[in-house]
């Protein structure tokens, strides 16, 4: 499954389709979604003087990246009928099969010349970017002109948050007494975050309680440092139009990976599934597109330097919920079973991201 996500990070970085052409009534609620977010902006950030006008602070690229995310959302929460699932509180128990089961076939699939995958790719190249990049510069002009303008973003923010989260909790816990039950460890949960969270300031105290100023900058520096480095890197993919290298590729890959016996599905990379990439890779040595394998370089280089930076803080913030949550008598034993599972597939997945790394490029 690491795999296909590098693949859609790597192709959904670059690949043009309009998801609401065809769909009025997709397109009509995403207007209305445009409208509403810039009605809200001033609200937010209009302590700055770009702040105050919406629509430049916006921009054109944001506005359309809005309206083909909510479109294309919208048909894939109407595909699989998500709002029938949610609102069925037999789910899970009546005879109705909700699951899903993905193959590699699939995946290939979705990564055809005229799949989603490559469509999304070209929107991400031609407003995604130039969105983040637009976004990015204006904020960093306001906080350039004031040291306390992102505290009193989060703060108008908070004002405007606060009633809206308040007003739908209920609608929240019916939803999990509907699906899991009112005695299910969601409820207690849900009801120990009440109890631990009763405003926005608890959550402050949090964060300061795990993390000090110095690291709280650390973060804020690496994001913004970060944030800037991916912008190079998926500027220089999308000019090496390297899209319909990378979807070829990983569409050969996924294909091969298939296999009705050892890898009927992505459930499990570890065995079957990860014998057939690798022999697909070493059957296909110096093929993988040299822009690829810089991209997933840099992809897998920032995860490990998180991971190595911030490692044990992340281990300190699991201990203290794991505790919390004990205490609450839930059991942590099939977060632990998911875990040690996950760490195993984490593993194959990485032999072969090594298998496609040191090879020559093509």
């Amino acid at each position: 499954m690491k795999l296909f996500v590098i693949a859609l990070v790597l192709v959904g970085v670059c690949a043009a389709k309009n998801f609401c052409k065809r769909n009025s009534v997709a397109k009509s609620d995403a207007d209305a979604l445009v409208s509403a977010v810039l009605l809200y902006i001033p609200q937010v950030f209009g302590h700055c003087r770009f702040g105050k006008n919406a629509n430049s602070f916006f921009g054109k690229e944001c506005k359309n990246t809005l309206q083909q995310g909510y479109c294309y959302g919208k048909s894939l929460y109407d595909g699989y009928e998500v709002a029938d699932k949610v609102a069925d509180c037999s789910f899970g128990e009546g005879d109705r099969d909700y699951s899903v089961s993905v193959t590699y076939t699939d995946m290939a699939a979705v990564l055809s010349s005229n799949g989603p995958v490559q469509q999304l790719g070209a929107l991400s190249c031609e407003s995604v970017l130039p969105c983040v990049e637009h976004l990015a510069d204006k904020l960093a002009k306001c906080a350039a002109r004031d040291d306390t303008f992102y505290a009193k973003a989060l703060e108008n923010a908070r004002n405007l948050l606060e009633p809206f989260i308040t007003s739908n909790m209920g609608a929240v816990e019916d939803s999990l007494v509907c699906h899991f039950g009112a005695d299910s460890d969601a409820l207690t949960l849900l009801d120990l975050i009440k109890q631990k969270i009763t405003s926005f300031d608890d959550i402050v105290d949090l964060v300061n309680k795990y993390l000090d100023a110095d690291t709280q900058e650390s973060l804020a520096s690496g994001a913004r440092s970060g944030l800037y480095s991916f912008l190079e890197g998926s500027n220089e993919f999308c000019d090496a139009e390297c899209i319909s290298k990378t979807s070829e590729y990983f569409k050969d890959l996924f294909t091969a990976t298939h296999d009705a016996e050892t890898c009927p599905t992505i459930e499990s990379y570890c065995g079957g599934c990860q014998n057939n990439a690798d022999s697909f890779i070493s059957a296909n040595a110096d093929s993988v597109p040299c822009c690829t394998q810089t991209a997933m370089d840099s992809i897998i280089g920032s995860l490990q330097s998180l991971i190595e930076e911030y490692g044990d803080l992340l281990s300190k913030i699991e201990s203290a919920v794991k505790d919390t949550v004990t205490e609450a008598d839930v059991s942590v034993a099939g977060y632990e079973a998911l875990k040690a599972a996950a760490m195993e597939q984490a593993g194959c997945l990485g032999d072969t991201y090594d298998e496609l790394a040191d090879g020559d490029c093509a």
